[in-house]
């Protein structure tokens, strides 16, 4: 069944997001909302960002600081961030002694709105309106020619990070990324000639359940939508019972909101690591066969292999799942999905592409 936001809040939404917004997010589609910016506002942030860059503010992706890397071209990305997450301390983005800060801090308070909003209308993610340090990661985003990013996801379960992450002690007000957002500041672009297109891979069939996270169990995969049943998300629950190091069960969740295992028995969380793809997972993970002919895996550890191989070009994706979608980084544009369930990528781009990208934080459940 569709998921429709709770209508009592419904007009609210309407007032700075499409009407139906919410409800695509949670089925684990992004929304695109064309000069969501005016052209005044996409030309005061593009002047910002130029002009911070140009003064030195920004810094090398952590996959692009080798200068002597053959793919040096490619790995032509650097970020200006809001915070350091390793130093929790705030980063040149909320500077206000560097560039234009008030136009910043207009488009920080722009899409503070819609994490209200968010927080209110989301289901199970109440903790997007906690508005403690560093829940709200912006940065501006600068490519140059050449650059381009895999495929990728934002967000993973604590399991997927470090064996057993999910027993590991936590900081204090320790929060993930929930929803991410970008806004493209590109003057005149032209994606047939200039490229660097956000390529989406979402899942053929919206989720019948509401996608990314059941409390500390995030999403690590989908059953594939078949003639008799709907696309359902499939989440991590690394805390059953079970012998030592071996506490993890899959779980999905239908259009209704029952929960069923997709195995009777515990398995081995050194799982979660082993190369492999879809095959393995449903090899180790999944009881019945008819689970595991639909089971697939959003970021599926890969053999030695598998990773040294192109990515499969099929927009259909591994399990023949997925469909393409390409957004061309226009000026004004507003770009919004869940950070844990949606892959995508930037395509090469042909000429310099900035930006603004940013994720709302929710809180890490221990």
């Amino acid at each position: 069944a569709p998921i429709k936001p709770p209508p009592a809040t419904k007009s609210r939404t309407n007032n700075i997001l499409p009407p139906d917004a919410i409800q695509q997010i949670e089925s684990g589609r992004a929304v695109i909302v064309p000069n969501w910016l005016t052209p005044d506002e996409t030309t005061a942030l593009r002047e910002d960002v130029k002009d911070c860059f140009e003064n030195g503010h920004f810094k090398n992706f952590i996959l692009s600081r080798n200068p002597n890397k053959a793919d040096k071209a490619a790995n032509d990305r650097w970020i200006m961030p809001s915070f350091s997450s390793k130093s929790d301390k705030n980063g040149p983005f909320a500077d206000a002694t560097i560039g234009n800060f008030a136009v910043r801090q207009k488009l920080k308070a722009r899409m503070a709105e819609i994490k209200a909003v968010m927080a209110n209308q989301m289901q199970d993610r109440p903790s997007l309106a906690n508005d403690i340090q560093q829940t709200h990661e912006m940065e501006y985003l600068r490519y140059g020619a050449g650059a381009l990013l895999q495929r990728h996801t934002d967000e993973h379960h604590v399991e997927l990070k470090r064996p057993n992450g999910s027993r590991l002690p936590k900081k204090p007000n320790a929060s993930r990324r929930s929803v991410t957002w970008m806004v493209y500041l590109n003057d005149e672009w032209d994606g047939a000639e200039d490229g660097g297109q956000l390529r989406l891979h979402e899942r053929s069939n919206p989720s019948v359940s509401y996608v990314g996270a059941r409390g500390r169990d995030l999403q690590v995969g989908w059953l594939r939508a078949t003639a008799e049943e709907g696309e359902q998300p499939v989440f991590l629950d690394a805390f059953r019972s079970g012998p030592e190091n071996e506490n993890c069960v899959l779980y999905t969740v239908d259009g209704s909101g029952n929960q069923r295992d997709l195995s009777r028995k515990t398995f081995a969380n050194i799982a979660l690591y082993l190369g492999g793809g879809d095959a393995m997972a449903r090899k180790l993970m999944v009881d019945e066969g008819a689970d595991a002919k639909r089971l697939h895996l959003i970021d599926a550890p890969k053999s030695l292999v598998a990773s040294l191989m192109a990515p499969s070009a099929d927009p259909a994706g591994e399990d023949g799942g997925e469909r393409v979608r390409d957004i061309v980084p226009k000026a004004g544009t507003l770009v919004m999905f869940d950070s844990v369930s949606l892959p995508h990528e930037v395509l090469q781009t042909n000429r310099e592409r900035f930006g603004v990208q940013g994720w709302f934080h929710e809180k890490l459940y221990a």
